[in-house]
């Protein structure tokens, strides 16, 4: 190997390594469950490894997904047991609202026993994570692979491909969580890869229809949306011999008589490929769509997906298309719950992209005449892949709810990566294209960076730490339950009409470690007791549980109290109650001194619900 083989190689290794370091960054700072749908595909998981089987759809909400994920992540923790002191247990924030901007964003509570040292549950669910990053270096050597088949003699093409890909913010996020599109992802591409393989091969033989056959059948028991890649992987190992022969009797220049007899060879072996291809698919994944015609009535269980999916009402409508296209297009750079770039990057990113694409379209324009007809097969087997891709998630959205997500396009991964970087190679030109792909990967770099710091770290950040001007201007307090004292507390708003919501600050401090999860219960109650609304949460409004606060540090939450629409107008008071997770039974609240205070404390102050 010489030194314009080992450099490509000695890159890629380090774009490997920053990505698996980049992608545990992330896994340690998104906490468990805060990922799309990651909670159901965790119980998945563990429904497999304890019962040894398949779900249905009244035990498991991801039940309708193909299993391979599951079953990989399942045989890689069933060894681990729970731990006593910290069962699993899925905590939902009382206190999430993502239609207000001043609420919380973080969907669950997460207690001390996510903390480190894993143990139990919290050990199986760090190590799927594990797998999903695993998965994603899988899905970036793919990419590069593809790049170099289609331009062997410009390697930083494939490497550019490779590191954009490796450092797209959702694309670390999405590989740091458990979640069976890191699957489909790594699979699709892998089957690009091969595909494009098979059609540059010029003797393909029955080896690579074989192993493609192979990552389709994988593929397959990773996702639905996979099925895409059927007809794109028949119609390369057809177009394969008939690409070889082509370059052969090129070579040979060969008479007509001899290029007849290649392609009735080609046409024997295009039928040997498919048997091969399909074959080996089928021998992998058949047996889940049997399972799936003998239980639900068709091979994809289609109506056992729908059981599980909000269905939408009416048609497509321009405003639905619309919604579809900003949802998918923000959440495939970077999207999520309460995390968002700033609109002026959505921005750059999208001219980015325009100005990729008309470059891979100029470079298309002048090089197309002269590509060899497997590189040309290949690019269209590419768009032909991203189109059926596109029109699924139409169908889809067409379908049910929720489709505005980045991930459910990523198997088009490589073709975006790939039009990215050739088309910015384009506009650098012979001379300026590593400098132009460097700057490109240097700044999606960057993003990748600061994203867990700016854009992650802030949602799922625990409670403030009170200052001493806002301690000054609540009403002190000095309550005690079990551990923890309730400082001071002020209203906002003591009027307010129904459907408002009123702004009650409260100030905590922990004068012990608390060994427990406490959840503070605040009433909103009239004279003769009955109360009007409840809050049931963290005392720290949904920012961090009790276990985890640190000793002698007060703390400032804001509770956002929604009154209902037809609240009665009067007066009315507010109470605090606390009580650990999971139990009903009220902590006694004392005083200074010790003083009992009964179970529920009556804060000193009068909330008035006016008429509209």
């Amino acid at each position: 190997m010489n030194h314009r083989d080992r450099w490509p190689i000695a890159l890629l290794a380090l774009l490997l390594l920053a990505y698996v370091g980049l992608a545990g960054w992330y896994s340690l700072v998104i906490p468990l469950g805060e990922a799309p749908d990651e909670v159901p595909h965790f119980t998945y998981v563990r429904y497999l490894a304890q019962h040894g089987r398949l779900p249905d759809t009244s035990e498991e909400h991801e039940a309708f997904q193909p299993p391979l994920y599951y079953a990989a992540a399942a045989a890689l923790t069933f060894w681990i047991e729970d731990d006593p002191d910290a069962p699993f247990a899925v905590r939902h924030n009382a206190y999430y609202d993502v239609a207000d901007p001043r609420s919380p964003k973080n969907l669950l509570l997460h207690t001390a026993g996510e903390s480190w040292p894993f143990r139990g549950w919290a050990l199986a669910w760090h190590l799927v994570r594990l797998l999903s990053i695993a998965l994603g270096a899988v899905t970036v050597l793919a990419v590069y692979r593809l790049g170099r088949v289609l331009f062997p003699e410009a390697p930083a093409i494939a490497l550019a491909m490779a590191g954009l890909l490796a450092f797209t913010p959702q694309f670390l996020f999405l590989s740091a969580v458990v979640n069976n599109d890191n699957a489909a992802t790594a699979f699709s591409a892998l089957i690009l890869w091969q595909v494009a393989a098979v059609l540059h091969d010029a003797r393909p033989g029955w080896q690579r229809p074989m192993v493609l056959g192979l990552l389709l059948g994988l593929g397959l028991l990773s996702k639905a949306n996979v099925a895409v890649l059927v007809p794109i992987a028949g119609l390369a190992v057809v177009l394969a011999p008939a690409t070889g022969a082509g370059r052969q009797a090129g070579a040979d220049g060969a008479a007509g008589e001899r290029q007849a007899g290649r392609r009735g060879a080609a046409l024997r072996a295009a039928a040997l490929g498919l048997l091969v291809c399909f074959g080996v698919a089928a021998l992998v994944a058949g047996w889940y769509f049997v399972r799936n015609w003998l239980l639900h009535g068709d091979p994809l269980g289609w109506n056992f997906v729908l059981e599980t999916n909000a269905r939408r009402e009416g048609p497509l409508t321009p405003e639905v298309l619309a919604w579809l296209f900003q949802g998918v297009f923000r959440s495939f750079w970077l999207g999520w719950i309460g995390i968002a770039f700033e609109e002026v990057i959505y921005w750059i990113l999208g001219l980015v992209c325009l100005a990729g694409a008309a470059g891979f379209v100029a470079w298309l324009a002048r090089r197309w005449s002269v590509l060899a007809g497997a590189t040309r097969w290949t690019l269209l087997l590419l768009v032909l892949h991203a189109a059926g891709t596109l029109a699924s998630l139409i169908q889809w959205t067409a379908t049910v709810l929720g489709t505005d997500q980045g991930r459910l396009i990523y198997p088009i991964l490589p073709t975006v990566m790939l039009v990215l970087a050739a088309g910015w190679a384009w506009w650098g030109g012979q001379r300026g294209r590593r400098p132009v792909l460097g700057v490109l990967v240097a700044g999606m770099l960057f993003l990748a960076v600061i994203t867990p710091v700016r854009y992650i770290g802030p949602v799922h950040a625990p409670a403030p730490r009170a200052t001493d001007q806002e301690l000054g201007r609540a009403v002190p307090l000095d309550a005690r339950w079990n551990g923890i004292r309730l400082l001071a507390f002020q209203l906002t708003n003591r009027q307010v009409r129904p459907g408002e919501k009123l702004a009650l600050d409260l100030y905590w401090e922990a004068t012990e470690p608390v060994g427990e999860d406490l959840m503070t219960l605040i009433q909103l109650v009239d004279e003769d007791g009955q109360f009007l609304m409840y809050a049931d949460g963290s005392p720290t409004a949904g920012r961090d549980t009790t276990d985890r606060w640190p000793v002698g540090v007060p703390l400032a939450s804001q509770h956002l109290l929604p009154v209902p629409a037809d609240g009665a107008p009067r007066t009315y008071r507010l109470t605090i109650s606390v009580h650990p997770f999971g139990a009903s039974a009220w902590l006694p609240v004392t005083g200074p001194g010790g003083a009992a205070r009964g179970d529920h404390l009556l804060l000193p102050v009068e909330v008035e619900v006016i008429g509209p």
